[in-house]
């Protein structure tokens, strides 16, 4: 098993303990033989017997002596991929497709809605994913963040994320470059954020590599009514991060719609406006509106 991680430097890998290989402004960590870990942490083999000492996604076997990969697609209580995906294992982690309008279980969900298990069923249902998510730190990953220290990654994280934070509750749209976000070749955003009326929209990445900004695949993304998105993730074989940016939610209003616009709620009415047609937007930063286009009566 071989097995590394990256960081910004040499001090950040596990001392005398790892072998330490030097790269374009960062290093990549492995652990020395006689060692289990993933560089960042290393333990000598002898006490893995007593002690936790394999990579996340492995588990140690007495007989073998070292690490085995944990087949997640097969335990119910790991395998976190929508019903309506396909989980295929990889070393040290777990992926999940997409496919576009699967039954759930015996019809395809609406545009607003993904097939999931809600609190343990084990059925699966139709929901909205503004109501079930996981929440990640988006200060954390923000978009002018140098990568430092042990840098982050979302390789792990299955399933619908929201971001929270002070500055950061969105992915960032456009490239950032390499070494950013907390991770060496993280992923942004390669198009606009759906609105409220899109529903479940599929969104492409961009791959911010060392030697560009590059495409690549797509996730799906919805806005959600209460001024926020969700993300959903299916985990990845790099060890990088999905960038934060700008707080900023979009909106297209509804005639009718009327009241103050505090976060979450987003109306006009309180604009003393009426909006005419349907592609008249409003685009709404910290519950306050900073964009009004289109067409008013």
């Amino acid at each position: 098993m071989c097995v590394w991680d990256n960081a910004k430097s040499c001090s950040d890998c596990s001392g005398t303990n790892a072998v330490c290989a030097q790269k374009n402004n960062y290093v990549v960590c492995s652990c020395k033989s006689g060692m289990i870990g993933n560089g960042l942490t290393c333990t000598k083999a002898v006490s893995c017997n007593k002690y936790p000492c394999c990579p996340r996604g492995y588990f140690w076997v007495n007989g073998k002596k070292g690490c085995v990969d944990i087949d997640e697609c097969n335990i119910t209580t790991q395998n976190k991929c929508s019903p309506s995906s396909t989980c295929l294992n990889k070393k040290g982690v777990y992926l999940c497709t997409n496919i576009s309008k699967a039954l759930c279980p015996s019809l395809a969900c609406p545009d607003d809605k993904d097939c999931m298990t809600i609190n343990g069923n084990s059925t699966a249902q139709c929901d909205d994913p503004c109501s079930n998510y996981e929440e990640l730190n988006g200060d954390s990953r923000w978009f002018t963040n140098d990568s430092t220290g042990r840098f982050l990654t979302d390789r792990y994280n299955v399933g619908w994320y929201r971001y929270t934070g002070s500055i950061a509750v969105s992915m960032k749209e456009g490239c950032v470059g390499a070494l950013k976000c907390g991770s060496l070749e993280p992923y942004s955003l390669g198009g606009p954020h759906p609105n409220t009326t899109e529903g479940v929209k599929m969104v492409p990445l961009l791959i911010n590599g060392l030697n560009g900004c590059s495409a690549g695949s797509s996730i799906p993304i919805k806005a959600c009514p209460g001024g926020f998105y969700v993300y959903k993730f299916t985990g990845m074989l790099k060890f990088d991060v999905y960038c934060t940016g700008e707080c900023e939610f979009s909106h297209i209003p509804q005639r009718g719609d009327e009241g103050p616009i505090p976060v979450g709620t987003h109306n006009l009415g309180g604009l003393g406006l009426e909006t005419g047609g349907e592609d008249c937007k409003v685009r709404v930063i910290d519950g306050c509106v900073s964009e009004l286009g289109g067409r008013l009566p």
